[in-house]
């Protein structure tokens, strides 16, 4: 998949509508391609997009030295200017320049479509002189970090930024937060992006003065509801965004996400609902049996972002009746211990029914991977380990996603 024209102008709907918010500039999908645009540039990226968008309107401006109102000529330039230089709402640019709601909404997109159109063929498309077919993957431009996060908190950091987002467009936003933490696992960055593209999503077909969002959270599921109304135009205005909703579907999968969408039946006004919905993190809890303090203390480190319970255990002799009350979906067992080592441990959980069926990953400083297979063990490290080989491991044993 690659970048060109039409998808560059959806995505350019997105961005132009954070064009004052840094974070997400810095963090856009389009935010590279901006960069290329101007590699000596000393600003910094967000600086850099908002000067060349700014920039880009003002060369719109047609000949003249007074603005006509009513001019269809004039009207591109005055909405582009009025919306995002001076920051006037959607019903004072259309109550400015004569209009009604609907055409306000059409001449937006039209003026979008040609600011977009003038700075890919003017900054983006010459910079690797190559054809458009033969731009470089946008699939791949970041690597996603994924950790335990709380949807309710996430949501609740972005209430500023979707007030104001709303204010701007004088909509009415009615959130509902639970008071209680919504465990999930993502990205923190690609996760806020989602939400504030789905949302901008959302504005362009929403026609009445309120917007719903609400966090919905069910045994085997966890999301965020987006809910408004809209009018009888909605379909084409879908249509002119399928890019956008295209790139917010790809952002999910890769999170294991899934976007489901509800609309009106087609040429009727009626409720549009948008949900992104997360499998809920399965609590998971890994036993770590080794009779060093230090080495617990770095298993913790290692697994402190994974959403993993972590519970350690420094005496031997306890790990048969700990892992049986527990049931851990792991254990990580030290060889090298006093008293009773680990291969004696290993053969005691292999021979009592309420533990014999709990994976065992056996740590050692001597290399005996095949003696731990032999004695029921399901993976092997050697010693000292590194973060990324312990991951390997649990990934293998889908203890991680």
């Amino acid at each position: 998949m690659v970048m060109n024209r039409e998808k560059f102008a959806a995505l350019f709907k997105d961005l132009i509508s954070h064009l004052y918010d840094p974070t997400v500039l810095e963090t856009h999908p389009l935010s590279q391609y901006f960069s290329a645009a101007d590699p000596d540039s000393s600003t910094s990226c967000a600086r850099a997009i908002q000067n060349l968008i700014l920039q880009e309107i003002e060369q719109l401006r047609p000949p003249g030295s007074e603005p006509q109102a009513q001019s269809p000529e004039w009207r591109p330039y005055l909405i582009l200017y009025k919306r995002y230089v001076s920051g006037e709402s959607p019903r004072e640019i259309a109550n400015a320049l004569f209009i009604g709601d609907r055409q306000f909404r059409r001449d937006h997109s039209r003026a979008l479509q040609a600011l977009s159109g003038r700075i890919w063929e003017r900054y983006l498309l010459p910079q690797t002189g190559q054809k458009e077919e033969e731009q470089p993957s946008d699939e791949n431009e970041f690597v996603l970090h994924f950790e335990q996060l709380d949807l309710s908190g996430t949501l609740k950091s972005l209430e500023g930024i979707l007030s104001q987002r709303l204010r701007s467009e004088q909509i009415h936003l009615d959130l509902s937060i639970p008071a209680h933490p919504i465990p999930i696992s993502a990205d923190r960055v690609l996760l806020r992006q989602m939400v504030l593209s789905l949302i901008n999503y959302g504005l362009q077909l929403c026609t009445t003065e309120s917007l719903k969002i609400c966090i919905e959270a069910a045994p085997a599921t966890a999301g965020i509801l987006i809910e408004f109304e809209t009018d009888e135009q909605w379909e084409a205005i879908r249509d002119e965004s399928s890019e956008l909703l295209r790139y917010i579907r790809g952002w999910g999968k890769r999170m294991h996400a899934r976007i489901e969408e509800h609309y009106p039946p087609r040429g009727q006004k009626g409720t549009v609902s948008l949900r992104l919905v997360f499998a809920p993190i399965k609590h998971r809890t890994i036993l770590v049996v080794d009779d060093q303090a230090a080495a617990l203390k770095m298993f913790e480190r290692y697994l402190s972002r994974t959403g993993l319970q972590v519970v350690g255990n420094t005496n031997p002799e306890q790990t048969l009746q700990l892992a049986a009350q527990l049931q851990p979906d792991l254990i990580i067992l030290d060889v090298m211990m006093p008293r009773l080592d680990g291969w004696e441990v290993l053969q005691s959980l292999q021979s009592n029914p309420a533990t014999k069926n709990i994976p065992v990953l056996v740590c050692s400083a001597w290399d005996e991977p095949d003696l731990a297979y032999s004695l029921g063990a399901a993976a092997f490290l050697k010693k000292p380990l590194l973060q990324r080989n312990l991951l390997d491991v649990l990934y293998q044993l889908n203890l991680l996603e």
